[in-house]
């Protein structure tokens, strides 16, 4: 594969792309017979490939099959393909190893391939104002490495009833915002805020502990804070259930490094038609098993 490698992520990585390749390949299937035009979007598309940090020692030449292929490109390998495909990136360094990607081994398909080098909040934005959604679906993809999807950005995909969603929700990086007191930081906390679409979730952070023996004796109350990983992806779901009509997956998958619950893939569904979120929703739970 030629283009840009990233350094990042590692068997979680493999994982987390092997379940949402699995969910395109069912979605173009069973919608390959229908008349709406079928969209793929992937909002934080990267470079096409990536590798684990530290796999490559120095002087030595990677080995191919120690480079993970990237989301965009699985996308574009699903045996029915999609009729559109918009990739997104805030790099152009990314974009431009996209693109020779794509000219030299999708050749076929590379006209149907959209580029946008915009901040994926702003992307998806134009994404749902300029599409119709009357004569589409889309699947979209959101992988961020941090804080940076608003939930606004996600109200408006779930205004369209015509996408499904799969979101790399960071719930670590969530909790690292709340202090071992149950303190809130200043900044992080109202990124989460934006994330969350909400604040309420400040007033449940932290809960009080059986009493402990002060200093002269008197048995005070001891805070300890509750909102861990586990904690933010039950939040986030519930949030994004609020939201998108034709529902939510509560089986998340937990992925990060070394055991540690750094991100919820997490799956939803803005159709409200019975019959199309239900189809929906049992494709996903397949795939997140």
């Amino acid at each position: 594969m030629t283009g840009r490698v990233q350094e990042f992520g590692s068997k979680h990585t493999e994982r987390k792309l092997k379940t949402v390749h699995s969910y395109l390949g069912a979605f173009t299937t069973a919608l390959k017979k229908q008349a709406f035009e079928l969209l793929y979007v992937d909002a934080c598309a990267g470079s096409g490939a990536s590798k684990a940090k530290g796999d490559e020692k120095q002087g030595q030449l990677l080995d191919v099959d120690e480079i993970t292929v990237g989301s965009a490109i699985r996308a574009l390998q699903v045996d029915t393909p999609f009729d559109k495909y918009l990739f997104n990136d805030k790099k152009q360094s990314n974009i431009n190893s996209l693109k020779s990607i794509v000219d030299s081994q999708f050749k076929d398909l590379s006209d149907r391939v959209s580029y946008s080098k915009l901040d994926a909040n702003a992307a998806l934005l134009d994404l749902c104002r300029i599409t119709n959604w009357k004569k589409s679906r889309a699947v979209v993809f959101v992988d961020p490495f941090g804080l940076q999807i608003e939930f606004s950005a996600l109200q408006a995909l779930a205004n369209t009833n015509a996408v499904d969603l799969w979101y790399l929700v960071p719930v670590h990086a969530m909790s690292r915002q709340v202090k071992k007191d149950g303190g809130v930081l200043k900044d992080g906390g109202t990124s989460v805020d934006k994330a969350l679409g909400t604040s309420r979730w400040r007033e449940t952070v932290a809960a009080e502990e059986e009493e402990t023996e002060g200093l002269f004796g008197k048995l005070e109350p001891s805070i300890k804070k509750v909102a861990n990983a586990e904690w933010f992806e039950r939040v986030a779901i519930d949030q994004l259930k609020s939201i998108f009509k034709g529902g939510v997956v509560d089986e998340a998958l937990p992925l990060g490094r070394n055991g540690l619950h750094e991100f919820s893939l997490v799956f939803a569904c803005a159709n409200p038609s019975v019959k199309a979120n239900d189809l929906a929703k049992k494709l996903a739970k397949a795939v997140l098993k």
